[in-house]
């Protein structure tokens, strides 16, 4: 029993360590485009317009993701009355650490209690999982909802759970990802399934998870939306339209993110750090046993890894699926190697210590030279990043060589659990550094709260007098603007027409465009032109510009 309650104390102390990460400092920033203005301003939107049904952005609807993240973030600002950083990205931060208690639950079903909780440390400290738990997009809780799906599935595996209960729970927590980022949200859950089933060659197994009533709570859920959307949308919104474009398209043709094939191979290990040295051993170790908890976890990875490697539209975040199941290899490998426990059906497969220590020490290795490059590399590019103040680099670089350097100490020392746990120490240490000074620190350059509030005073004595603020060449800016002007909707345009007809008018106007574009105008049209302000978002050169009035 004492063992036991050691176990849960270490998780419990993973747990609020994880908490300590995501939550410290989480609306310490503006929201920043291109991804969190836009999903903050849609929330904005059903807080102050009543627009629910559908997604609204910038007075218009959007088709590029379903409504469920927009829901849960109006609902948490309610009480507010508005939408904060802090509001934003509370359903990411709540679903991350979530998705931390649930890995720790399927580590202690999977692998043993003491490997629990290191599974939890190594996904929470992780670099991609640990960005994204504290960011305003849909992906920490999509991960979260695929997990509790798959943690159904393992406990009805297990024969801890019945098949009606764990499958139904399984297609509800689908249906629910499907509400957050499409169809991917039941394809990876179903998939992964699927092929673990056949790879125990249990696949008629399948018949006992709720065949029939699984599938009926699924439509039922994502159907009654559809049918929301449909009628509540009032024929601005076509869900055949939304999967043609953001789900075919994105994944035959890409849409902005173009990659090749082998995108996460290199994508992968850098986003585990710093546990990207137990990659290699723990993919071996798992191969050779082949024990049940490894054939679910190597399944779950590789089907997510194999899964948006097809499609041609690739960003690193679509791999957070897969980090849990990583998370469970990589702990599942120091255990081995530590002695802890076996996995229940475990094939005899030991390995050595050097299949951690040896990793762990290329990753303290490459730690110490960042550590001892960054000041110097901070002072070169001084002129580029201004935002980053000398004792910035030098305290960062400080934490790196010293955790670098003990970490090849302990792991030229044999000392497998220690050489993991020093580096996720350091990194932690800069991760909470980072959110407390360095990001603020870039307020000027990434926020548009302060050229929206010039654009909102500027614009707004011909707004008054009906005229549109045109909005030309930025994709993503004009959600942020619209959030930070508390709602001046921007006319969105990509044709240089609409634009030159716009300006070249008596009444004063005014236009929010894209530097470069802006001295593709017709030279009299240039001539007649003021700017009234201007800023740097989201790598753009941005520009308000007036005609002044008058020909």
């Amino acid at each position: 029993m004492k063992v036991l309650a050691d176990d849960r104390r270490r998780e419990l102390a993973v747990l609020l360590a994880a908490a300590l990460l995501i939550f410290w400092w989480l609306g310490g920033h503006d929201l920043w485009a291109p991804d969190e203005p836009y999903f903050a301003e849609g929330a904005r939107e059903m807080v102050v317009d009543g627009q629910w049904a559908v997604p609204h952005v910038n007075g218009v609807v959007t088709t590029d993701k379903p409504p469920l993240f927009f829901w849960l973030i109006a609902l948490f600002s309610l009480p507010l009355g508005a939408v904060t950083s802090f509001t934003a990205r509370l359903p990411s931060a709540l679903a991350a650490l979530g998705t931390v208690a649930l890995t720790m639950r399927l580590g202690r079903r999977l692998y043993g209690p003491r490997t629990a909780p290191l599974a939890g440390a190594v996904l929470a400290v992780s670099f991609l999982f640990w960005d994204k738990a504290r960011w305003c997009q849909t992906d920490s809780l999509l991960c979260l909802l695929i997990w509790v799906a798959l943690s159904a599935f393992a406990a009805h595996r297990a024969g801890e759970a019945g098949g009606r209960r764990a499958g139904l729970l399984f297609w509800l927590a689908a249906a629910l990802a499907v509400l957050t980022k499409g169809p991917v949200g039941l394809l990876l859950p179903l998939g992964i399934a699927l092929v673990t089933l056949g790879w125990d060659r249990e696949l008629g197994g399948w018949r006992r998870f709720a065949p029939l009533a699984g599938p009926l709570l699924f439509a039922a859920v994502v159907g009654a939306w559809m049918v929301l959307a449909t009628v509540g949308g009032h024929g601005e919104y076509s869900v055949w339209g939304a999967l043609k474009t953001h789900f075919l398209k994105r994944g035959l043709y890409g849409l902005a993110h173009r990659q090749p094939p082998w995108y996460f191979l290199e994508a992968v290990p850098i986003n585990l750090l710093p546990w990207t040295g137990l990659l290699p051993g723990a993919l071996v170790l798992a191969w050779r046993r082949r024990a049940p908890a490894d054939r679910f976890a190597l399944a779950a990875a590789a089907f997510v890894v194999v899964f948006f490697s097809i499609s041609t539209e690739k960003r690193e975040l679509y791999a957070l699926p897969a980090l849990p199941a990583f998370a469970l290899l990589l702990a599942g490998l120091v255990a081995a190697v530590c002695g802890w426990n076996e996995p229940e059906g475990a094939a005899a497969a030991k390995l050595g210590r050097r299949w951690v220590t040896v990793g762990q020490g290329v990753v303290g290795g490459l730690l110490a030279l960042i550590g001892l490059g960054l000041p110097l590399a901070a002072d070169r590019f001084a002129g580029r990043i201004a935002e980053i103040e000398p004792w910035m680099a030098w305290f960062v670089g400080a934490v790196l060589l010293a955790c670098g350097a003990a970490t090849l100490w302990l792991a030229r020392r044999g000392r497998p659990l220690a050489s993991c746990l020093m580096p996720a120490a350091g990194l932690a240490l800069v991760y909470l550094f980072a959110v407390t000074a360095v990001y603020p620190a870039f307020e000027p350059r990434k926020s548009a709260r302060a050229f929206a509030v010039q654009m909102k005073e500027a614009t707004a004595e011909s707004r008054a007098q009906g005229l549109p603020v045109v909005a030309f060449g930025l994709a993503n800016v004009p959600e942020a603007l619209a959030f930070y002007s508390d709602g001046v909707y921007t006319l969105e345009t990509e044709d240089p027409a609409v634009l030159a007809r716009h300006l070249d008018r008596a009444e004063p106007a005014f236009a929010v465009v894209d530097g470069g574009e802006l001295g593709r105008q017709a030279p009299e049209l240039l001539g007649r032109l003021t700017v009234v302000a201007t800023a740097t978002l989201s790598r753009q050169k941005v520009l308000l510009a007036t005609n002044g009035g008058g020909r």
